[in-house]
């Protein structure tokens, strides 16, 4: 009996994934397996700040030092992985009167933290429901509408533009509505959970926004008239730090954005300012107060990211090189505080230059190389110097899709 149960819900499954096509007639469905293979190589010249055994690279690493005065983090290391390897699923409902009801579910195999990598991971799992495409409702796990999807980098590795451009998602009810085929205008309420802030632990704790009964807002403006893609974004987020206290750290992030695209060249530009934008895989965090009088709670003051990024990618048919530019400054730092806690609090800047080629075997098989430079600089008392790495990354990416 138990075989039979498991015969019978592997069928099922495979149904799901691979859309049989009585099964999905049976239930009014139709279904799209996706997904990609994506073995990758790094070598780095130095230790750098980052998660998922080191295929998220942020920054170098300040120096570390033995008891004989070497520097342990200005050595090279490298891996290779294909934990990023994706799948995932589309539910299209059918007959469902003039409405559009699309289901999504993905994931890849780097797990929830670094201790579980190669673990199944959820991406994304939303329901989208559309009519005459001018209105769309979206709820559950998806990008946040701050990191702006249409605006990813199009570098292979897992990074992709970090901590330059934004990368976050979230549970969230997202409204987009298009008056006018050019505009579209972007809502949505949500609330952390992978990506969360990071607390007085100097963990992250998702906790921290779930107790204000707050939830995350972003306000989007997008214009799309032929080969652009522009706009901005406002957010609004706040923190309770302490569980004990009622005080409250409510922030503030904006950014600008232009993507011009064409058959041949595709130009992407960002703008980001925000405070407490750990949650974006951005540096950066907030200040705590000692107790006030008579215990009566505490007093906190965000710090700041402002970032810049270019990207250009050009098709000349098999061969598409690319370039990433990207700079980041780390602001409203007072010392007036004597406790921190966040990402990378001591940084003071970044930037980043990554030319890379991609070589297309076929439409769905893919090489890449990329050569990536980052520079930082810290505060004084943690390395007076400025600090470099040099990143080689070599991968291969396979897509296939049943649609």
């Amino acid at each position: 009996m138990k075989l039979q149960s498991r015969s019978k819900a592997l069928f099922l499954l495979l149904s799901t994934l691979f859309g049989i096509k009585g099964f999905s007639q049976e239930k009014n469905y139709d279904f799209e397996f996706y997904g990609w293979i994506n073995p990758q190589y790094f070598l780095n010249s130095r230790h750098t700040a980052g998660a998922r055994d080191g295929l998220l690279s942020l920054y170098p690493l300040p120096p570390r030092y033995s008891e004989d005065g070497r520097d342990l983090n200005d050595k090279a290391n490298h891996n290779f992985s294909a934990a990023t390897t994706r799948i995932g699923t589309r539910i299209y409902l059918n007959n469902v009167a003039d409405w559009k009801v699309v289901g999504n579910i993905e994931a890849d195999f780097t797990g929830q933290s670094d201790v579980a990598m190669h673990l199944l991971r959820l991406r994304q799992a939303n329901v989208k429901i559309s009519r005459n495409g001018t209105f769309s409702l979206t709820a559950g796990h998806a990008w946040s509408v701050f990191c702006v999807p249409e605006m990813m980098p199009q570098m292979q590795e897992l990074n992709n533009g970090t901590p330059f451009h934004p990368f976050s998602r979230l549970n969230q009810l997202r409204l987009d509505y298009s008056p006018v085929s050019e505009v579209n205008l972007v809502g949505s309420l949500g609330l952390q959970k992978d990506y969360a802030s990071i607390g007085i632990n100097n963990t992250r704790d998702y906790k921290q926004q779930s107790r204000t009964l707050t939830p995350e807002v972003n306000l989007q403006f997008q214009f799309i008239k032929d080969a652009i893609f522009a706009g901005f974004t406002g957010e609004m987020k706040s923190i309770r730090p302490r569980e004990e206290y009622d005080d409250q750290l409510t922030t503030y992030a904006f950014n600008a954005f232009l993507n011009y695209k064409t058959e041949t060249l595709n130009l992407k530009l960002q703008a980001v300012w925000g405070e407490n934008m750990n949650d974006y895989c951005l540096f950066g965090g907030f200040y705590s107060s000692e107790p006030k009088e008579f215990h009566k709670g505490y007093d906190y003051k965000a710090t700041a990211i402002s970032a810049v990024w270019f990207e250009a990618i050009f098709n000349a048919g098999r061969f598409t090189p690319a370039i990433f530019l990207g700079y980041a400054s780390h602001g409203g730092k007072d010392n007036n505080y004597h406790h921190r806690y966040g990402s990378a609090m001591s940084l003071e800047n970044v930037f980043r230059i990554a030319p890379r080629v991609d070589f297309h075997l076929s439409k769905d098989f893919l090489l890449c190389g990329t050569v990536e430079y980052t520079n930082v600089k810290y505060e004084d008392a943690v390395c007076k110097d400025r600090l470099a790495n040099w990143r080689l990354g070599l991968s291969l990416l396979y897509k296939f899709s049943t649609k």
